[in-house]
C-alpha cells in the first residue's frame, strides 16, 4: 500500500492493512515521514516504510504541489527497489494524489495487480483547499482527466460510498471494476469498557481535523446561541488550522470557560474513548462541492458508540440515514444547529431512540466485518491471478 499520509494515523488505511493480514497477506505500506516515528518499524504485522517527506496542511500552492511530487517520486522509486526483491501480487495506491499511481506502474509491468483506492474527489478537493479562480477551474479539469487515467491503470478502483461509485462511472469508469468499502468503524478497536450516553452533564462533542470547510464555526455560533439553563459544554478534539481561529472566537462569544479545545493530534482509540459517554454527537460539514458527497466516519462512530448524532442536510448524509435516525439541520445555518441540539436536551429519550434506530441500521448494512470480508474477497481473487469485476464477486451495496 503507498498513502501520502501517515501511518497508522489513516483509519481507512489502517482497517484495510488488518483485514488483509487477518486473511494471510504480507502487508508493505510506504507512507509519510511522522514525527516521534522511526524510517521503518512493524505495526500489528504491518511493514511499514516512512519516506523523508512531511505534510505540511498551511503550504500554498506551490509547496503543497511540490509536496505531492516528491513524495510521488520516492514512492515509485521504493516500490521499484522493492519489486526488484521482492514481487508483490498486488499494489494500493490511496489518492490523493491521483498520479501517484505511477508508483504502481513497474509492479504492473511485472504482473502485479493494482488496486486505486478513491477516498476524495481530488477535483472537489482542490475546489476547496483554492476556490473557483481561472487557474484553479483548468487544474481541476485537469485533475479530472488525471483520476480517468488513474482508474484506467487500475484493475479494481475501491471508493468510499455509492455516490462516489455513481460519480466516478458517470465520469467513464467501468462500473463493473468499481467496489464500495465503506469507512465504517472497526469494533475491535472499541476500548471494552465504554460509558452509556447521558445528558447530564450535557457534553457535545466533535472529533477529527480542525479546518473551516468542516463548519467548526457554525458549531461554535450555534453553541452560544443555547440557552444558560442548559449548562452544556462543547468539546473539540482534534487539530487543524482553524484551532486559533476557533480559540479567539469563543473569547469573543463570551464562551471560552465552556469550551474545550485539545489543539492536538490524538491517537484513534484515545479519541473513541474520549468522545464515548457524550450527550450527542455533531457532523456539521458546510454545503460545499466536496462535501455534497461526505460520509463522515464520525457520524458511524456515534452511531456505534450509541451517540445521538445531529447532522448536516446534505445529499450523502441523507442516503446513509433518516430523519427516524438522526436529526437533520440546514447546513452552515447556526440558528438551525442551535435548534436541532435544543431539540435533543428536550426530549432525550427520542435521541436515544433515534439513536438505537441508528444502529441497527448500521449492524445491518454498513458494520466493518461486511466490508472487510468484501475487501478481502477482492484482494484474494486478485493475489489469484483473476480479474475482479462486481458481476464476478458476491457484493453487498449499500
Amino acid at each position: 500500500m503507498v498513502v501520502h499520509g501517515t501511518y497508522p494515523a489513516d483509519p481507512r488505511v489502517a482497517r484495510e492493512t488488518r483485514a488483509a493480514v487477518g486473511a494471510g497477506f504480507a502487508v508493505d505500506v510506504v507512507a509519510m515521514r511522522e514525527t516521534g516515528r522511526p524510517a521503518r518499524e512493524t505495526i500489528e504485522g504491518v511493514a511499514v516504510r516512512r519516506l523523508p517527506i512531511c505534510r505540511k496542511r498551511d503550504a500554498g500552492r506551490l509547496r503543497f504541489f511540490g509536496e505531492y511530487l516528491a513524495f510521488t517520486g520516492l514512492a515509485t522509486y521504493q516500490l521499484a527497489w522493492h519489486t526488484l526483491r521482492r514481487r508483490p501480487a498486488v499494489v494500493q495506491i490511496h489518492n490523493p494524489p491521483d498520479f501517484l499511481v505511477v508508483a504502481a506502474l513497474l509492479p504492473k509491468a511485472f504482473g502485479a495487480r493494482v488496486v486505486f483506492d478513491i477516498h476524495d474527489l481530488s477535483s472537489d478537493m482542490l475546489a476547496m483547499r483554492f476556490g473557483d479562480s481561472r487557474g484553479a477551474r483548468i487544474a481541476q479539469r485537469l485533475l479530472e482527466r488525471l483520476e480517468r487515467l488513474a482508474c484506467r491503470l487500475a484493475d479494481v478502483v475501491v471508493t468510499v460510498h455509492e455516490p462516489y461509485r455513481e460519480e466516478l462511472a458517470a465520469r467513464g469508469v467501468d462500473d463493473d471494476r468499481i467496489l464500495v468499502v465503506l469507512n465504517s468503524l472497526d469494533e475491535t478497536r472499541l476500548p471494552q469498557e465504554l460509558p452509556p450516553p447521558g445528558r447530564d452533564p450535557f457534553r457535545i462533542v466533535y472529533h477529527g481535523t480542525v479546518t473551516p470547510h468542516y463548519g467548526l464555526g457554525v458549531v461554535l455560533e450555534a453553541f452560544a446561541l443555547l440557552p444558560e439553563r442548559l449548562s452544556a459544554w462543547l468539546e473539540i478534539v482534534g487539530t487543524g488550522d482553524a484551532v486559533p481561529e476557533l480559540a479567539t472566537r469563543a473569547e469573543e462569544l463570551g464562551v471560552s470557560d465552556r469550551v474545550r479545545l485539545t489543539g492536538v493530534a490524538v491517537p484513534h482509540t484515545e479519541v473513541l474513548a474520549r468522545i464515548a459517554g457524550a450527550t450527542v454527537g455533531v457532523v456539521p460539514n458546510l454545503p460545499s462541492r466536496l462535501n455534497r458527497f461526505a460520509l463522515s466516519t464520525k457520524l458511524f462512530e456515534y452511531v456505534v458508540l450509541g451517540i445521538p448524532a445531529v447532522v448536516s442536510d446534505l445529499p450523502t448524509l441523507r442516503r446513509y440515514f433518516s430523519p427516524d435516525e438522526v436529526v437533520f439541520f440546514r447546513a452552515g445555518d447556526p440558528e438551525a444547529l442551535a435548534d436541532a441540539l435544543a431539540l435533543v436536551a428536550d426530549d432525550y429519550d427520542a435521541a436515544l431512540a433515534r439513536a438505537t434506530a441508528a444502529r441497527e441500521r448500521y449492524r445491518n448494512a454498513y458494520d466493518w466485518e461486511s466490508q472487510g470480508r468484501r475487501y478481502v474477497r477482492m484482494l484474494e481473487q486478485l493475489a489469484a491471478g483473476r480479474s475482479w469485476t462486481t458481476s464476478s464477486a458476491v457484493t453487498e451495496r449499500a
